[in-house]
């Protein structure tokens, strides 16, 4: 059975993605003020960029993940690998409010009731593998997110996806075939497929319960 693993030790990212607490608050804050603005009709927050530490102007992709009431309501990630993170978080958080394809948009009277969390993700890479004995190895559960993609079929799970399959027997073999059929393959094979290529990558995740003072407005 899989070992489950804490998301906020597990990942093994670098000095470079290290984000402060006043950060995370920052961007927790600037995502729930894009919501608020968008789900309303409004001009999305006006940013300074002068006023921003310097982690929040490096490139950065991003997730923003959506729930209400213990239930997902919403997550859709920017993923040019070219946008300031501030910047980054804020496509995210609107994206997940009004364009995730699996929920209506999101309405002005459910934005108090939502929580909000942000994944921060270092860059993709490749992996190389042969077998599945290969991808045991070289995808770990809990620290890493996956993309995998054959021909037009690409789909990602960030690596809190994981915790879906903690329970699971061989967990590794359940992760990647949801994330086969999530890519458009109703068998759940496609990840065994010779001609599947993956990369992963980690993240980092934080979300408005992680702090005892909320960034949520009552």
């Amino acid at each position: 059975m899989l070992q489950r693993q804490s998301l906020k030790t597990a990942r093994p990212m670098d000095d470079a993605t290290t984000l402060t607490d006043s950060d995370k608050r920052y961007l927790l804050r600037l995502a729930r003020d894009t919501i608020e603005a968008v789900v309303r009709s409004k001009p999305r927050p006006r940013v300074v960029e002068s006023e921003l530490s310097e982690s929040l102007l490096r490139p950065a992709d991003t997730f923003v993940t959506l729930f209400l009431r213990g239930q997902l309501r919403g997550c859709i990630g920017s993923r040019s690998g070219r946008e300031p993170l501030y910047r980054s978080v804020m496509d995210s958080a609107e994206a997940s409010a009004t364009r995730d394809p699996r929920f209506p948009p999101v309405a002005a009277w459910e934005v108090p009731e939502l929580e909000i969390s942000v994944s921060v993700l270092t860059p993709t890479r490749p992996i190389q593998w042969s077998t599945v004995n290969d991808l045991r190895e070289r995808i770990q559960p809990f620290v890493h997110g996956v993309v995998l993609s054959n021909g037009v079929r690409r789909a990602l799970y960030l690596p809190q996806v994981w915790e879906h399959f903690a329970g699971d027997p061989d967990a590794h073999a359940a992760f990647l075939s949801s994330l086969s059929r999530k890519a458009g393959d109703p068998t759940g094979t496609l990840w065994k497929d010779p001609g599947t290529r993956y990369e992963i990558f980690e993240a980092e995740t934080f979300r408005e319960s992680d702090y005892e003072t909320s960034t949520r407005r009552r």
